[in-house]
């Protein structure tokens, strides 16, 4: 992705919107550009004062940091290819099972 396409994708991850793929071309585009991790830190830390602000003072939980933020996506990405690499190696069980007992 262009850092011009990161940019549009900043307020979709803040409210996990982006697709497993999107999202994971923004991680890597955020890791080895310094401008948009820049611009994404200061975009994050202003959405989410706006949100504050707008919202019960106070009340609930509030995260203001970026860096928290792309950790939870990463751990999320780690997680969700787990479960994948589980779910195909669970058929390939059931596939040779299925093979064994014909």
């Amino acid at each position: 992705m262009k850092c011009k396409e990161i940019q549009s994708k900043y307020i979709p991850f803040i409210d996990d919107e982006l697709s497993i793929s999107e999202l994971e071309e923004f991680l890597k585009h955020l890791r080895s550009c310094k401008n948009c991790r820049e611009e994404y830190d200061i975009y994050y830390t202003m959405i989410m004062g706006m949100r504050y602000l707008e919202s019960d003072s106070g009340k609930g939980e509030f995260n203001i940091d970026p860096e928290q933020k792309l950790k939870s996506a990463e751990d999320y990405l780690i997680k969700y290819r787990i479960l994948y690499a589980e779910k195909v190696l669970i058929f390939i069980i059931i596939c040779i099972g299925i093979i064994i007992l014909i």
